[in-house]
């Protein structure tokens, strides 16, 4: 009877202990749920409103004569994953104007990174309310949802960065399957460098992984040669076959080395321009927010002191090496967000459980703000911020006027498929001009840019995306007719007129 009653016992406790671990198992995968679709609203709501916006088009593989795939991927300033990402879409639609499509595939990766961050600060800090106040930090960021609704290699980036910090994260304790978590994760980190050079920005964490796997006394030396050969064996089979002939290709291309030489080098940093681009992302209560949990962060410096190394780390490669860095400064916001979720975890837990329900209820106050100033910067288009002023929390945002374009995802229209279709509509050979930018009106005419000397139309747009040229007038439009309009919310945004000139003498 006795040997029953410890075998019941024994089966009690292990049915037990795996009914709990599957109703954590459930509850993780419903909070991952929960903040996908919270991050989705913020990503695919009016996702096809925008027309591209600059860089866009440089995400799809569109050769010149004559080049064929292999030259057009070594050319480019990055690796060939954006390319390959929207081609997907193009071998069902055949169309890169196709907005809504082209960003798709974009859009759903960052949204799945908002998932793989759950269980990876989950895995980092084992506490739930920590990584689910980090994940709300990063749906909302203005950087994030702003790359989300762009097809860009911004979002590969972050897929794929931060599964590779997941796949290594179980080098420092995981018991077993450590060739396999280890592989994959060198995997990941190839896709992402492959999609960008940004990957270098996930140094930090990434050796700090592996120097604790290094450091482990409960794993033979032999096996973690073993797995460290094994590795650098993988990443070289995957990276060095484009790597290698890259290099060569980009010691030879003049004009790349001149784009990279604008953008890296010492220089003393822009404290303001780096204050403005945030802001910019980020208005209102952002900046403060992070700057606070910054600051909250030291006093657990000893717990976190990893994350803090890699903020810091980031922070002044940009501010000191980045000449013109442009959106890159988002790589040293990822870093306060496992800064907060760690700072988080060390103070919930050790909260009694009346003031975790308060730090919850705060958690979802600060949510809701971020949300709601994303949602209408991001996503509603009654005002189309930041080239309109727009109206938050009884304050109005000031309208973008700067020679660099750093506005990605926000909502801009001028209906340029409409204006292209009008003038194809006329059968003409003329040409055009716009006081749009054109490297955003190119895309989208089928007619040379330009004027000619028999005719040529005026496309007059109301707060163009290229912000600089706004208010620009054409004298050849003077009394002329308007042909086409589209107008939004009563107002005509884009007029066209044409220029014929007489060719009577």
């Amino acid at each position: 009877m006795l040997v029953v009653y410890y075998w019941f016992v024994n089966i009690s406790k292990t049915t037990s202990a795996k009914l709990i671990k599957m109703a954590k198992k459930k509850i993780d995968i419903a909070i991952c749920i929960l903040l996908l679709i919270i991050a989705g609203s913020l990503r695919f709501v009016n996702l096809g409103y925008s027309e591209y916006q600059d860089d866009e088009k440089k995400a799809f593989y569109r050769p010149t004569p004559n080049q064929d795939m292999v030259d057009f991927f070594l050319a480019q300033r990055k690796g060939p994953m954006q390319f390959i990402v929207s081609g997907i879409p193009y071998l069902i639609t055949h169309d890169f104007r196709n907005e809504l499509a082209e960003r798709f595939p974009f859009t759903f990766l960052n949204t799945l990174s908002v998932g793989v961050l759950y269980f990876l600060l989950l895995k980092l800090f084992k506490n739930r309310v920590a990584a689910i106040f980090g994940c709300i930090l990063y749906l909302t960021n203005g950087f994030v949802v702003g790359f989300s609704r762009i097809a860009q290699y911004q979002n590969l980036n972050l897929f794929f960065s931060f599964l590779a910090l997941y796949f290594y994260a179980n080098l420092v304790d995981k018991p077993k399957n450590l060739y396999r978590s280890s592989l994959l994760g060198t995997i990941m980190v190839s896709l992402s460098l492959l999609s960008h050079w940004d990957t270098v920005f996930y140094t930090v964490p990434l050796l700090y992984f592996i120097i604790r796997f290094l450091q482990r006394d409960d794993i033979s030396k032999k096996y973690k040669t073993n797995i460290i050969k094994l590795n650098i064996l993988l990443g070289s089979v995957i990276l060095l076959p484009f790597l290698v002939p890259y290099g060569v290709k980009q010691i030879q291309n003049t004009a790349n080395l001149e784009y990279f030489g604008r953008r890296l080098g010492f220089g003393m940093p822009d404290i303001n321009f780096h204050s403005f681009v945030f802001h910019l992302y980020n208005p209102f209560f952002t900046l403060p927010l992070f700057v606070g949990l910054l600051f909250l962060s030291i006093f657990f410096i000893k717990d976190i002191y990893v994350h803090f190394l890699w903020f810091l780390t980031n922070l002044l490669a940009i501010l000191f090496f980045m000449i013109n860095p442009g959106t890159h400064i988002y790589n040293y916001s990822i870093p306060i967000i496992f800064l907060a979720a760690g700072t988080g975890a060390q103070i919930f837990t050790r909260l009694p459980k009346a003031l975790v329900v308060f730090a919850v209820f705060c958690i979802v106050v600060i949510g809701g703000i971020l949300y709601y100033q994303t949602y209408m910067l991001f996503v509603d288009h009654s005002k189309e911020y930041p080239w309109e002023s727009k109206m938050l929390f009884g304050k109005a945002t000031t309208p973008y006027v700067r020679k660099e374009v750093a506005t990605f995802g926000f909502p801009h229209y001028r209906n340029w498929k409409g204006v292209n279709a009008f003038i194809q509509s006329q059968n003409t050979d003329c040409t055009y001009v716009s006081n749009e930018g054109k490297e955003i009106s190119q895309f989208y005419m089928d007619i040379p840019h330009g004027q000619l000397d028999r005719c040529f139309y005026i496309v007059s747009i109301k707060r163009p995306f290229i912000s600089t040229r706004d208010g620009i007038v054409f004298a050849d439009a003077y009394k002329k007719p308007v042909i086409y309009s589209y107008t939004k919310d009563g107002e005509a945004v884009t007029k066209v007129y044409k220029k014929e000139v007489s060719t009577n003498r």
